[in-house]
């Protein structure tokens, strides 16, 4: 093990998740109509929060239908497991969203993983309509809906020196929270970024891949 404490933060949706909870929701139940957004959104034409505002607005959905949908959605192999490691560590996680709590609130429960703490956006059904909440102050972020840069700061605090942040993300809303960490685990859209700009990061596919990474590194010994 090395001299500092481990901290670990990981994105949720396509991350902590096999898929993207959020968007596939907003696909299914918008009949399509956010893929327009979603590139204006990568192309950096809107903010987060814009999309997801628009996106939401889009959205026809039943309470029904919407834990229908989050029956289906499963957790990305070896998540479980990782978690259960760090925590037997010691080793403080969290989740950091750019998501709604709606459903990591119901996918965590329905895992039985409610112990795990997390930061997102606010998200309700109301009339058949999904709305969605921005509870966060971003710390100058004018980006993000709930920043994970920020959220890292914030939980890390004046006691940041004493960490060695892991980050785990898949995606665009994650690219905030480079800066912040010092071992970065990509797939995906943050993968092609931070290689495109040349931000050290190791490549995973499953939460064992990450196990075993820190493993042989020293940096985890669980």
């Amino acid at each position: 093990m090395t001299g500092k404490n481990l901290i670990v933060f990981c994105d949720f949706d396509g991350t902590f998740t096999q898929k993207d909870v959020g968007h596939g929701m907003s696909r299914s139940f918008s009949e399509g109509e956010i893929i327009g957004l979603i590139t204006r959104w990568k192309q950096g034409e809107i903010t987060s929060r814009d999309c997801l505002r628009e996106e939401a607005a889009m959205v026809r959905i039943t309470e029904a239908e919407f834990y229908a949908f989050l029956d289906n959605c499963q957790l990305r192999q070896g998540a479980r497991e990782f978690y259960d490691a760090v925590k037997s560590e010691g080793i403080p996680f969290y989740i950091l969203s750019d998501g709604a709590d709606l459903y990591i609130n119901y996918i965590l429960r329905r895992n039985n993983l409610t112990a795990i703490p997390y930061f997102s956006n606010r998200g309700t059904i109301r009339d058949n309509r999904f709305i969605i909440e921005f509870p966060y102050e971003n710390d100058g972020c004018v980006r993000c809906g709930c920043c994970k840069g920020s959220r890292i700061r914030e939980i890390t605090g004046s006691e940041r020196s004493q960490y060695k942040v892991v980050f785990i993300g898949d995606g665009l809303s994650d690219i905030c929270a480079l800066p912040e960490a010092d071992i970065v685990f990509a797939r995906g859209d943050l993968l092609a970024f931070c290689r495109s700009n040349r931000i050290t990061a190791l490549e995973y596919e499953t939460f064992f891949d990450i196990l075993d990474c820190l493993r042989k590194s020293g940096e985890f010994s669980g």
